[in-house]
């Protein structure tokens, strides 16, 4: 496969966002979380510089790049599937427990860090097992 071949595939295989549910009182909301572009989780990152412990083994504030990613890439749901209009981000940031905070955070993460490197990894070994190569 070509290189404009395999950017295009890539483009249509994009994971599906993930929802994470987060409590308001006592009503059930998601959260919407999908891959960026590399650029805007670059930027997303390039927001958030480590300033904790934890953030400086990660390169970013994971919680802190969670609020600017759902600020500018994320859409929130109600429990039946309908887009929520006018969110103020940071009043929800402030509203929702740790705990979810960090499941979004997570899911930010996973998305945008574990998944391509790991992906990454999945094709080195398969090229060093003769497996599947760029001109395969």
């Amino acid at each position: 496969m070509d290189f404009k071949d395999a950017l295009a595939k890539a483009r249509e295989s994009r994971p599906e966002p993930v929802l994470v549910a987060v409590a308001v009182g006592d009503d059930l909301f998601n959260v919407e979380v999908r891959r960026l572009d590399g650029m805007d989780w670059a930027g997303v990152m390039a927001e958030c510089p480590p300033v904790t412990e934890k953030g400086a083994r990660l390169g970013y504030e994971a919680e802190r790049a969670a609020l600017v990613a759902c600020r500018q890439y994320s859409r929130l749901l109600t429990a039946d599937g309908d887009v929520v209009t006018g969110i103020d981000w940071d009043d929800l940031f402030k509203l929702i427990s740790g705990t979810e905070i960090g499941a979004i955070a997570a899911t930010w993460w996973a998305l945008n860090m574990a998944d391509p490197n790991r992906r990454v990894v999945e094709l080195k070994k398969a090229l060093a097992g003769g497996g599947k190569t760029s001109s395969s």
